[in-house]
């Protein structure tokens, strides 16, 4: 099932909140979770992150943030800087904290996304791993423990039997604590799998890496979601506390982050590995980081972008380009690991339907994804502000002793983008408060296979779950939503998944992978020589020319070692004919001169001799004998002498 954010295209946001009040949606929302700025970039509200210049002593730090009103709430030692909240605007904060002499930079607490699109049931086959000659790779070398590749994402499912051989302890940025081993999201579990599932164990998948070590750095939550802040914290780590060759970060965003560029600029000898975004937008024109961190002005030599292409090496529809890219590898219809779910609940919405209340405008509909009926808002007329539910009462299920808790769905929609949100809420109380995840836009006129993270609720014993609409002001101005294939489900830790999805996160651990076992061929390479390796040995594509850096993508093979220099063999040298020997015995010297240059001769040293036989004039005798065949540009000496000319 499709996990992570939907493709732009779709015009979709994401937005969660918990809503109090009755079950027919008089509550109102309780706190956003996230704000936007002009660019439309997410950010925290009420945070900022403040670098500060260096030797800046702890009490000229604490008056700058008095100054802006500001109070610390975690601080990022390895890069001088503190995440802050802030009352009021954050903008006005920001411009003040930047007005004080000690503070180096400010910037908005922003929000990054997991660079993957919904899943495409059609995709079902792995394609990847020969498409970049893997197999042929694997003949040098099928990685190394010696190699640690820190996964920056939404954790790995460690207990997955084709990832735990592999797996080393991490860290969790997102709420603290040692829950590294989970993924309420999926996307990690799948990136880690294509880096480095367990080869060769009759299990899965493999992995570009056989034997790899995987560290899990939690920087994304269960929604896909994180913030500078913990990215950039989570970035400089990998150089001090968990040392890493290699990161690979299938994420990123446009706001500009000086805290995450310094982290990445604080550990020149690892590897940072990016996505490019699914966008499909030049990055030359509007940047996406942390893949322009590589481009001009930052220019960071540890920085390697990588875009998306499908099984005909075409660049993926949805992928970002420019100049500031460097590479393709395959990202569309990727099949890798996957958390492993319990299902608790399931819910077709065919006979028999009670005991769920349909109040207001919800009903059955025949427009269905599977089976024969969806539940639907979709009836004319407006529902005025507020919320609507269709809900069932009844406990369906407990999260009690669970983790990882989420709704899984088919759910087709078409509301006013950004003030109409149709999806899923679930509740502990009967519908007295609830919490709910709505999609926003269109779904293109198709159902979407979507996922809700219902982790807070985890460890509850009593849950009930209905259909929301919630709607502005202006009540609802499209056909709504339909649902259907509604489960609930938690987290199996042990068990085995797979999934098949698609994005510039699933290109991104191709090339991390192949770093990896350019590491692992080559201990000694430094970050130079890995990217050196790596962009040098790409595949030339034709219609990549013009759309990333080297024209090419990833082959691992090449970049091994394997398979020779990447790109197509030198020119044969230009043909340069033999010299035949002229006839210019008797002739006089200039003549012969242009003689022998004709025939792609050189003239070589000129001699006199005496000759037998009184004559006026001077002529030539030659050597060798005319006619014969030299080589290439063979030079002739010539001997200069009086009288009849007679062969020497």
């Amino acid at each position: 099932m499709g996990r992570g954010r939907l493709c732009a295209s779709l015009g979709v946001v994401l937005l969660a909140a918990v809503l109090a009040g009755s079950a027919g949606g008089a509550g109102a929302k309780q706190g956003a979770t996230f704000a936007r700025n002009d660019a439309n970039q997410q950010y925290v509200p009420g945070q900022v992150v403040v670098g500060f210049r260096a030797n800046v002593d702890p009490v000229s730090r604490l008056e700058s943030l008095s100054d802006a009103s500001a109070s610390t709430l975690k601080s990022i030692r390895s890069l001088n800087a503190k995440l802050v909240s802030v009352n009021g605007s954050v903008s006005a904060a920001i411009a003040e904290l930047k007005s004080n002499p000690a503070v180096a930079y400010a910037e908005p607490n922003w929000i990054y996304h997991a660079e993957a699109v919904p899943n495409d049931p059609r995709y079902s086959q792995t394609y990847g791993l020969p498409k970049i000659e893997a197999p042929r790779a694997w003949d040098v070398t099928t990685g190394s423990a010696a190699v640690t590749v820190a996964v920056t994402d939404t954790g790995i499912s460690s207990g997955h039997p084709d990832l735990a051989p592999n797996m080393v302890a991490g860290a969790n940025y997102v709420t603290g604590g040692p829950n590294t081993s989970l993924d309420y999201n999926g996307h990690g579990t799948h990136v880690a799998g294509t880096i480095g599932a367990r080869g060769n164990n009759g299990i899965g998948v493999a992995g570009v890496n056989w034997n790899v070590h995987l560290m899990p750095l939690r920087v994304l939550n269960g929604g896909g979601s994180g913030t500078n802040a913990d990215i950039a914290a989570a970035f400089a780590s990998t150089c001090t506390t968990h040392p890493a060759q290699i990161v690979n970060a299938s994420l990123g965003g446009t706001g500009y982050s000086t805290s995450m560029r310094d982290a990445i600029a604080s550990c020149p000898n690892v590897l940072f590995v990016v996505a490019a975004g699914n966008d499909g937008t030049n990055n030359d024109s509007v940047p996406h980081y942390p893949c322009n961190y590589g481009a001009a002005p930052d220019n960071l030599a540890n920085v390697i972008c990588v875009a998306a292409t499908d099984q005909s090496d075409t660049l993926a529809s949805f992928s970002n380009y420019g100049a500031s890219v460097d590479l393709a590898a395959p990202g569309v219809g990727t099949t890798s690991t996957w958390p492993a779910y319990d299902t608790l609940y399931a819910q077709g919405f065919e006979d028999p339907l009670t005991p769920w209340t349909n109040p207001g405008t919800f009903q059955r509909s025949t427009l269905h994804a599977t089976g024969a009926y969806s539940l639907t808002d979709s009836l004319s007329g407006n529902y005025g502000s507020g919320a609507n539910l269709a809900y069932n009462t009844p406990a369906v299920a407990s999260f009690s002793g669970r983790v990882g808790c989420q709704a899984a769905y088919n759910l087709r929609f078409d509301t006013e983008l950004g003030h109409d949100y149709s999806g899923v809420a679930l509740s502990t109380n009967g519908f007295s408060t609830y919490l709910w995840s709505g999609w926003s836009g269109s779904s293109g006129g198709s159902f979407l296979a979507l996922t809700s993270d219902f982790s807070a609720l985890d460890g509850n014993p009593s849950i009930s779950v209905g259909e929301i609409m919630s709607a502005d002001s202006n009540g609802i101005v499209n056909d709504g939503g339909y649902l259907d294939d509604l489960k609930l489900r938690c987290l199996n830790t042990d068990g085995e998944d797979y999934n098949t999805i698609s994005g510039t996160s699933m290109a991104t651990p191709h090339v991390a992978g192949v770093a990896a076992l350019v590491k692992a061929a080559h201990p000694a390479d430094t970050v130079a020589q890995l990217v050196s390796a790596i962009l040098g040995g790409v595949d030339p594509i034709a219609g990549l020319s013009g759309k990333v850096a080297t024209g090419g993508r990833l082959n691992a093979c090449k970049a091994v070692g394997g398979c020779g220099a990447g790109g197509p063999p030198p020119p044969p040298p230009p043909f340069k004919p033999p010299c035949v020997v002229p006839s210019v015995l008797g002739a006089k010297l200039a003549t012969a001169k242009a003689r022998i240059k004709a025939r792609h001769c050189r003239v070589g040293k000129l001699t006199y001799i005496k000759s037998t036989k009184k004559k006026k004039g001077k002529v030539l005798r030659e050597v060798p004998k005319a006619g014969k065949r030299l080589g290439n540009n063979a030079k002739i000496n010539l001997w200069l002498g009086k009288g009849p000319a007679k062969r020497q």
